[in-house]
């Protein structure tokens, strides 16, 4: 039987109960998306304070690495061969002017001595047993020339006391010149000795230790390098010779010091003016003043090119967003947009303006700030939030 028009009952049906599934849908929807217009209407607002965007000077730097090292370095040297006895330093020691550094094994050198000493009272004995008779004889030879002149003594007998008087002399001479002879040789043996013991010519700590006991050293291998106490420091660096007319004596540099956490400005001193050729470089000296650093200690010198102008902002107002680097910009209508920035480099901000740091420096505490260079994404003018960044939002409003 047809229904319905021409739609067959069956089918009728089937359409009809369709509907009235679809109906509750219908209206349920309809109210989830009501109820989502609703809510979207409600924006999420919070307070923060604004930075405006502005371009600033900064220096085109070049860096360079170089090492902290004392004004006064004294290298000590073997005068005498011998095998190392004793090292009772070891390197950063501080050490006081006339403190034993190295002992050099001295048994040979003071046998040595010992068997002139020896040598020297032989020599003596004798003397003193030529010079009783050498003054007899003296006494005698002069009484026969006495006996002599008055006819009582034969030339035979004058000329018996006058040799054996010369002979006596001549003995007693030759064993006193080999006292002297013998007393020099102490002398340069004891000076040898001295040579055996290095000790430290100034107040200062040992920077370098080149020697171990039982090293065989000859003369003039180095054993020992020491820096002066109180002379203060340089900061050596090599520095391409493009740049040699960037660089005069007086003007500042940055000098930063990874290992100390330091970043500071420090006048030339020396700019030596020939170039090595096989590096191309010439060698620049900072003073580093009185400040407790130690030698060695390695580090940067940061020389200023040029002037550049770009955009700085704080590093606290950049937001990273799986490893993407943006800010919180604020338009015109107070809607705030994340938007990704391109950085370049780092400054830290102190009172004698924006010096250059890298990776291994890190953020200075108190009152100093780091700062971050903006190459892309940032036009000057505009604002950004620049605190309460965790309430912060894509198209959140700003109150």
């Amino acid at each position: 039987m047809w229904g319905h028009g021409n739609i067959p009952k069956k089918r009728f049906n089937r359409l009809f109960l369709c509907f009235l599934l679809f109906v509750p849908v219908f209206f349920v929807a309809a109210c989830s998306s009501e109820k989502s217009k609703e809510e979207l209407s409600v924006v999420h607002a919070f307070k923060a304070d604004t930075l405006k965007v502005r371009s600033q000077e900064l220096p085109s730097i070049r860096v360079f690495p170089g090492r902290v090292r004392s004004k006064v370095q004294v290298s000590l040297a073997a005068k005498m061969p011998g095998y190392v006895k004793e090292v009772p330093v070891q390197i950063g020691d501080q050490v006081k002017k006339g403190q034993l550094l190295v002992l050099v094994d001295d048994t040979d050198v003071k046998a040595r001595i010992k068997a002139l000493y020896e040598q020297k009272s032989a020599v003596s004995g004798q003397l003193s047993a030529i010079e009783a008779k050498y003054e007899y004889a003296k006494i005698n030879f002069e009484r026969f020339k006495r006996l002599f002149k008055e006819e009582s003594a034969t030339k035979d007998e004058l000329d018996r006391a006058r040799t054996q008087y010369f002979a006596l002399k001549s003995q007693t001479d030759a064993l006193k010149a080999k006292i002297k002879a013998v007393e020099a040789q102490i002398r340069e043996a004891r000076n040898q000795l001295a040579y055996l013991r290095i000790k430290a010519p100034i107040d200062g700590w040992i920077a370098d230790r080149k020697v171990d006991p039982g090293t065989y050293v000859n003369p003039g291998m180095p054993l020992i390098r020491l820096d002066g106490k109180g002379a203060g420091f340089w900061f050596e660096a090599q520095i391409d010779d493009s740049l040699i007319d960037n660089i005069r004596p007086g003007e500042d540099v940055t000098v930063s010091i990874p290992a100390l956490d330091l970043v500071t400005k420090e006048k030339v001193e020396h700019v030596q003016r020939s170039s090595q050729p096989a590096t191309h470089t010439f060698t620049l000296l900072a003073d580093m003043g009185s400040t407790e650093l130690k030698s060695g200690l390695f580090g940067r010198v940061f020389i200023e090119t040029g002037k550049v102008t770009t955009i700085v902002l704080p590093e606290k107002v950049i937001v990273r967003r799986a490893g993407i680097n943006g800010v919180y910009v604020v338009d015109e209508n107070k809607t705030v947009h994340w938007r990704i920035v391109r950085l370049g480099k780092k400054w830290l901000k102190t009172a004698a303006g924006y010096l250059p740091v890298l990776q291994d420096v890190p953020e200075a505490g108190g009152e100093k700030e780091l700062f971050v260079t903006v190459l892309s994404g940032l036009s000057e003018g505009e604002s950004i939030v620049s605190s309460n960044l965790f309430q912060a939002r894509e198209g959140a409003r700003l109150e």
